[in-house]
């Protein structure tokens, strides 16, 4: 199947008064149209940064090196003025927060209008009457009157729809979903990614999904992406890894997330330490010095990522113990 986004190799680094800050290190991924790859790991993982990169919104000051290919064309190094045009036509993204990312003082009708109105060059008529159908569209009630309030007064699961419906309004053919339903109750996120999935499936498009939460991934992604201190350490299908984990990490990051199915009595397990600074440059394999596994030569050599078992895991001993199978 053709890839609509190819990631290879891609690394970002910052030059600070600090010091280099290494944020993500050789990472390579495929998402192909109609599929989504939940990108897991913990904060200051790279998710976000890898992502950032393919979009061309990283800082002034970051380095950027290997390759980010939409549906063939080279991303990375490409002008910042044909970058412009395809972000929110063909690429686009759904931030963390989305109370920081519309506009405070601009009536969420015109937010979404202006992306037609830039994009596809519509008239402002036309492209508030399709904001009203994308509001619609995204499951908005009372969806002509939110047309003309500010983003102050709708509730956080509105202000996240109006995201995808600025997201979606150009019908792109990759979507980034960066942790779309951080603070948001249990029955809102639930909406959420059920409308992710439905507009993926009828759109065909192609979607990432920015996580720290297994649960999401498991509901929502056909593969899965473990990132950790800036590396892939896991990558493979949904129920293989959820199910199977090879890496010591991905198995620790299951055991630490909450079972519908587990026993009252039944204890989380956090994983212990906490992961290296982007600063620091650890010897061997990164994870070494918070993995219960780790015997001396994960402390002295890298591994490098490799096909085990239906997956590709970068360790020196990898694990096949199964959780359960949470997709």
């Amino acid at each position: 199947m053709t890839a609509i986004l190819a990631v290879d190799a891609l690394s970002v680094r910052y030059e600070t008064p600090d010091g280099v800050v290494n944020a993500v290190n050789d990472v390579s991924l495929e998402i192909a149209a109609g599929e989504c790859i939940g990108v897991v790991g913990e904060s200051g993982a790279g998710k976000s940064q890898a992502f950032l990169a393919v979009m061309g919104l990283l800082a002034p000051n970051a380095k950027v090196s290997g390759g980010a290919k939409l549906r063939g064309r080279e991303l990375l190094g490409t002008d910042p003025r044909a970058l412009r045009e395809l972000r929110g036509a063909e690429l686009a993204m759904i931030f963390q927060d989305p109370m920081t990312s519309l506009a405070p003082h601009i009536k969420v009708g015109d937010q979404i209008a202006e992306t037609l109105v830039v994009h596809k060059r519509t008239s402002w008529r036309d492209a508030r009457a399709q904001a009203l159908k994308l509001l619609e569209q995204v499951q908005v009630t009372d969806a002509a009157r939110r047309l003309t309030q500010y983003p102050h007064e709708l509730s956080g699961g509105m202000r996240q729809r109006v995201m995808i419906a600025i997201a979606l309004a150009c019908d792109p053919v990759m979507l980034i979903a960066d942790e779309p339903t951080t603070a948001l109750d249990v029955s809102v996120q639930a909406q959420i990614l059920s409308l992710l999935k439905r507009l993926m499936r009828e759109r065909g498009m192609a979607l990432a999904l920015i996580t720290h939460d297994l649960g999401v991934v498991a509901g929502l992604a056909d593969h899965v992406t473990v990132l950790y201190a800036g590396r892939v350490v896991e990558a493979g299908t949904v129920r293989r890894l959820l199910k199977q984990p090879a890496h010591p990490y991905t198995a620790a990051l299951l055991r630490s997330m909450p079972r519908i199915d587990a026993s009252v009595s039944e204890p989380l397990v956090a994983i212990r330490g906490q992961p290296p600074s982007p600063r620091e440059l650890v010897g061997g394999c990164p994870f070494h010095p918070r993995c219960d596994l780790a015997q001396p030569r994960c402390a002295e050599e890298r591994p490098t990522l490799r096909s085990t078992a239906g997956a590709m895991v970068a360790c020196h001993f990898p694990i096949a113990a199964s959780h359960g199978d949470l997709s």
